[in-house]
C-alpha cells in the first residue's frame, strides 16, 4: 500500500469510528449511506475495526454495529493522565473523612480495574487497596459499577468469556452475574462481597460524563463492620461523590 492510500484508509477508519460514537447501533447500508462510500469498503474497515477490538457486532435480525468500550477506555486513560484525580481527591477527601474506611477510585484498563488514587482507612483493622493495583473486573466493586453503564451486548459478550472463582464467595454463575449489574443499575452503585479477596465488600458508583462511565469511585471496609444499613448509607454515598466528580469534570 502506498503512502497516499495508507492515509486515505486510517481516515476512513476515524470516519467510521466517529460515526459509530453516535448513540445506537448502526447497519453497513447505513454508514455507507452517511459516509458517502461504497458498502464493500465500509464493510472491510469493519472488519477490520472488529479485529482490532474498536467494533462489536450486534447480531439481530440485521447484522448492526456498535464501539466496543475500547474507545471509551482512551478517554478514561485522557482523565486519568489529567484532570480526573485532582478533581476526585477532594470529593475522595470528604468521603474518607465521613466513612473512616478505604476509598478509592479507578478506571478500565483491559479486563481489570486499575486503582489511581486510594486513601487508606485510619483504623487499624482495614480493607488495603494500594495505588496502581489492578483487580479482575468483573469481581470489582469499580468494575461492576463500569460495567453496568455499559450496552447490554458488550456486557454478555464479556461475561460469556467465562468467569474466574478467586474463593468460594465468588460468583461463577453469568446469569447470577447479570443479576447483579442489573441491580447496580437500578440502585446506581455496585456491591461486592469477597468476591476477590475474602474479609473485603467494596460499595462503587460510576462516574458518567456524556453517557460514558469513565472511572469509579468505591469504598472497600473490612467485612466484620458492614451491615446492610451501612452499606445501603454507602452506596448514597459514594453516587453522590461519582455525580460531583462528573460535575466538575464538566456533566451537567
Amino acid at each position: 500500500m502506498d503512502d497516499g492510500a495508507g492515509v486515505r484508509s486510517v481516515l476512513t477508519g476515524l470516519r467510521v469510528l466517529e460515526r459509530l460514537a453516535e448513540p445506537g447501533v448502526v447497519g453497513v447500508s447505513e454508514l455507507a449511506r452517511d459516509l458517502d462510500l461504497p458498502k464493500s469498503s465500509v464493510q472491510r474497515m469493519l472488519r477490520t475495526l472488529q479485529e482490532g477490538g474498536w467494533a462489536f457486532e450486534v447480531r439481530d435480525q440485521t447484522t448492526r454495529w456498535t464501539l466496543t468500550p475500547k474507545m471509551f477506555q482512551l478517554g478514561q486513560r485522557h482523565h486519568a493522565g489529567n484532570d480526573l484525580r485532582a478533581i476526585a481527591l477532594p470529593v475522595m477527601q470528604q468521603l474518607w473523612e465521613e466513612t473512616r474506611e478505604t476509598v478509592h477510585l479507578a478506571v478500565v484498563k483491559g479486563d481489570s480495574v486499575f486503582v489511581l488514587e486510594s486513601l487508606e482507612s485510619p483504623q487499624g483493622v482495614r480493607a488495603h487497596i494500594a495505588l496502581g493495583m489492578s483487580i479482575p473486573l468483573l469481581v470489582s466493586a469499580n468494575g461492576r459499577a463500569l460495567i453496568s453503564t455499559w450496552p447490554d451486548d458488550q456486557i454478555h459478550e464479556l461475561v460469556s468469556r467465562g468467569l474466574t472463582a478467586y474463593n468460594a464467595h465468588t460468583i461463577t454463575d453469568a446469569n447470577a452475574l447479570l443479576a447483579v449489574i442489573d441491580q447496580a443499575r437500578k440502585t446506581g452503585y455496585a456491591v461486592t462481597d469477597q468476591q476477590w479477596r475474602e474479609g473485603v465488600h467494596a460499595v462503587a458508583a460510576p462516574i458518567v460524563v456524556a453517557g460514558v462511565g469513565v472511572a469509579g469511585i468505591g469504598i472497600s471496609t473490612p467485612v466484620h463492620r458492614i451491615s446492610a444499613e451501612l452499606e445501603e448509607k454507602y452506596g448514597r454515598l459514594v453516587v453522590g461523590a461519582a455525580r460531583a466528580i462528573a460535575h466538575g469534570l464538566g456533566e451537567g
